[in-house]
């Protein structure tokens, strides 16, 4: 999702008084996103047409349907002529991927799985959230059309999810995300065509990287179209899959440890990726957020192994692979699965929950808590505790070579306060839903974090969504859509000074 330029963005001029919301370009925006969607459709329509499936026929009437009502949306918010503000921004955001889910749940509603609207609903809000979690079955069977569908929810949800991370949340300074904001030129009239480049820069690169990926796990044995899918669902770390099985289906070390590269790549910083291609070959080791992944995913991979060799006798090839998968996979909030790793004791369940709650990366398409407010934090304890030691001596916070300031201090503290306090609501709600001890707090942690499965015997990875009560899948889209948006977008216009002029 490219954002919408926002007064001020660039550094420019603020205005002394905020004006009052205004949802012309609100609409505008939404409108060419449903549009854009619509337009989409006629891909899975093709493959189904091509295939000999009828649902071709919903795909195409889909598609008439985003493309009048995007189009009415559109000329709705056409005239204004101003830029958007930052409460504007807010507003937009969340209605935007609302509104959007709405249309894209219709192909799974008129298709031959019929399925109901919370159903569809979960699915397309799991899909573009790059979270993972489904509740559909006999997905062996099922149209190619509707499963390119996925993916493809998957594949643009995620860049949405980068240029958001990138280009809307520092404007925003929610989270600490600040730190993240691209140099762009202060001069408004420089502004638009700076981002643009930018963003143009990551398209490529996320482009790129599905190429790479498709090709490989071709090699490895997937036929064209799986190769395709599931390349666009690793690298949006989102998990979809064409098969019921998930990635176990193809019984292939080659095809785990493939996942598990572009995984890994994946759940880093594209920025990082682009300053790589540019030639600089310690982008990806100078920054302080991946050093930590990386140190996380080797001692989580290393810690689970160690309990499979011993408490589960398995043998240690074996072990090191399901280990390193596993962990790759909930770490970077992909969520495939190739193996029951609810059935593997407590030790490596709690290991996984928390990683859950951890997530990757700021500036790739993962989820949770990220890499980079868990280095802010440990570095603000280290410096509290050198204070109290020495309380005469200044220090400062660095985070990659460079000071922290207080206030993204305060902001990366308050957002972690925030996504546990939700976190635990979440987690009481589920319970009050229907979900056992286990499933609750799992199904809070994979929602928030955009991981995918949960743990316990109806939602583990053996299984999916579908036989929770609509009630708790609503939880769920909630949940999804606020660890996505960073939480505080969703709560934010509900406080009655944001409306106040």
């Amino acid at each position: 999702m490219t954002p919408p330029a926002v007064d001020g963005a660039g550094g420019g001029r603020r205005p002394s008084r905020p004006r009052p919301v205004e949802f012309a370009p609100i609409a505008f925006f939404t409108g060419v996103v449903v549009l854009a969607g619509g337009v989409t459709m006629i891909l899975p329509a093709l493959i189904d047409a091509f295939y000999g499936h009828q649902d071709y026929k919903v795909f195409l009437a889909c598609c008439a349907i985003n493309i009048f009502f995007g189009s009415a949306m559109l000329a709705s918010g056409r005239g204004f002529k101003t830029a958007m503000n930052l409460r504007e921004v807010m507003i937009t955001v969340p209605i935007t991927w609302c509104v959007v889910a709405v249309f894209a749940s219709l192909p799974f509603m008129f298709s031959e799985f019929q399925m109901s609207f919370t159903d569809a609903y979960f699915e397309v809000i799991s899909g573009l959230t790059t979270t993972g979690s489904t509740v559909m079955v006999g997905l062996d069977s099922a149209p190619k059309g509707l499963l390119l569908w996925r993916f493809l929810l998957h594949w643009f949800g995620g860049f949405g999810v980068i240029t958001f991370a990138l280009f809307v949340l520092p404007f925003l300074r929610i989270g600490g995300m600040q730190l993240f904001a691209i140099d762009l030129a202060a001069q408004s009239g420089r502004f638009a065509p700076r981002m643009t480049s930018v963003i143009g820069r990551v398209g490529l690169v996320y482009l790129g990287i599905t190429v790479a990926c498709a090709l490989c796990f071709g090699l490895a044995g997937m036929d064209t179209f799986d190769a395709i899918g599931h390349a666009m669902s690793t690298v949006a770390t989102g998990g979809f899959s064409s098969h019921d099985a998930s990635l176990g289906f193809f019984n292939s070390p080659a095809i785990n440890v493939i996942a598990i590269v572009f995984m890994l790549i994946s759940g880093m910083p594209f920025l990082l990726h682009i300053e790589m291609a540019r030639g600089h070959f310690g982008a990806w080791f100078n920054d302080s957020q991946v050093r930590l992944f990386y140190a996380i995913v080797a001692l989580s991979s290393l810690s689970i192994a160690a309990w499979l060799i011993v408490d589960r006798d398995m043998p240690v090839g074996e072990a090191v692979l399901h280990a390193t998968f596993n962990v790759t996979t909930i770490i970077t909030t992909t969520g495939f699965v190739i193996s029951d790793f609810s059935l593997w004791g407590a030790f490596p369940l709690v290991v996984l929950l928390l990683l859950m709650l951890a997530g990757g990366c700021t500036g790739a398409t993962t989820g949770g808590i990220k890499m980079f407010r868990l280095v802010v934090l440990a570095a603000n304890v280290a410096l509290q505790v050198k204070r109290q030691i020495y309380p005469h001596v200044s220090a400062a916070l660095i985070y990659n070579r460079e000071p922290v300031p207080e206030l993204i201090r305060g902001s990366v503290t308050n957002y972690f306060f925030v996504f546990m306090t939700t976190f635990v609501i979440l987690a009481i709600l589920m319970g009050a839903a229907g979900l056992n001890f286990e499933e609750s707090l799992s199904a809070a942690a994979s929602a928030l974090g955009n991981v995918g499965p949960g743990f316990g015997p109806r939602i583990g990875p053996c299984c999916t969504f579908a036989t929770i009560s609509d009630a708790a899948k609503w939880l769920m889209i909630f949940g999804m859509l606020a660890g996505r948006l960073e939480i505080l977008i969703l709560f934010i216009p509900f406080a009655p000074v944001f409306w106040r002029n």
